[in-house]
């Protein structure tokens, strides 16, 4: 599976700028694929603030969905 870009249909690489629905900015750190139809999966991100957490998210949060 491949994880992509909603809106343009983009694939996702580890190091890429996503933005989630209140403009926040990360880093994609790595993600874990959905394990069954019910599952939507991970992305790991590193949060561009101060705090620069490390931190774990549906890939909706992002504008991002799996593809095959």
């Amino acid at each position: 599976m491949r994880l992509i870009r909603e809106k343009t249909g983009q694939e996702i690489k580890t190091g890429e700028v996503v933005h989630d629905f209140r403009g926040g900015a990360a880093y994609v750190t790595g993600w874990r694929a959905p394990q069954h139809a019910g599952s939507t999966g991970r992305v790991y991100v590193k949060e561009m603030t101060e705090r620069g957490a490390d931190r774990e998210f549906y890939p909706s949060v992002y504008g991002l969905k799996w593809v095959d």
